[in-house]
């Protein structure tokens, strides 16, 4: 069997479908650091934002200056978070931190596939892609990585001292 380009793809065509139906950011996603939680919910609306205009055929300035933001938000996001894990001793930060390297590579390779995109069907394909890595971010690291976080801060606050430091 081939396997396709695409990590996300699978035997359902969700091409018809906006991000907007398939994500949405709500009290389930939340891991009760208040600043994260801003910054995740921030990062869904960006993620939405993009899917939209890629859905939508957007123009390749858009994707690009989109894909710029996402690339500040995430950096500063994840320094943050790191720091955050860092004073609760999560036990896999390493790991969680090399997962964070991992999508801003993939983001930073987005960026160039835009940036190199000079015709209609170069920018469907990144803009794909494009939709596949913030879904992955979303659902994918939100929801499984950073909620794996959340299970330990929670343990860790059951033992003792206070879990999210103040700022």
């Amino acid at each position: 069997m081939r396997r396709s380009f695409f990590p996300t793809s699978a035997r359902h065509d969700l091409s018809r479908f906006s991000l907007k139906q398939l994500i949405a950011w709500g009290d389930h996603l939340k891991v009760h650091q208040p600043q994260i939680d801003a910054q995740h919910e921030a990062i869904f609306n960006l993620a939405l934002e993009i899917g939209s205009v890629w859905h939508d055929r957007g123009d390749l300035k858009r994707l690009q200056a989109l894909a710029e933001k996402l690339d500040k938000i995430l950096e500063a996001h994840f320094r943050f978070e790191e720091r955050k894990l860092a004073e609760i001793r999560y036990p896999k930060l390493a790991e969680h931190k090399a997962e964070h390297k991992l999508m801003l590579d993939d983001l930073q390779t987005i960026r160039g596939r835009l940036d190199r995109s000079t015709s209609a069907r170069m920018l469907a394909e990144t803009g794909w892609a494009f939709q596949n890595f913030v879904l992955g971010l979303t659902v994918g690291h939100i929801f499984n990585s950073d909620m794996d976080y959340v299970l330990h801060a929670r343990q860790a606050e059951s033992d003792e001292d206070q879990v999210w430091p103040a700022s």
